[in-house]
């Protein structure tokens, strides 16, 4: 992508959305999820293991979401 199309203010954006994904669906969602009541009678083994899964499956569809949109360039 030729850097001059892109906007700062969208440059800026695209950043905060970004960084708001990761933080919020990989890091606050999983962390919340142990805490959360639902895991509260599972083992503690279970509990990770969801939670890993959560924030596996959130983290690859980040990834798979920032490849596309690289190859639209819309980032």
């Amino acid at each position: 992508m030729d850097c001059n199309r892109i906007s700062w203010f969208r440059a800026a954006v695209s950043a905060v959305v970004i960084f708001l994904y990761f933080v919020i669906f990989t890091a606050w969602l999983p962390s919340m999820l142990l805490r959360s009541s639902l895991l509260a009678t599972a083992s503690r083994g279970v509990a990770d293991g969801i939670t890993i899964v959560v924030w596996g499956g959130f983290f690859g569809l980040g990834v798979l979401a920032l490849m596309w949109a690289q190859d639209r360039e819309l980032i």
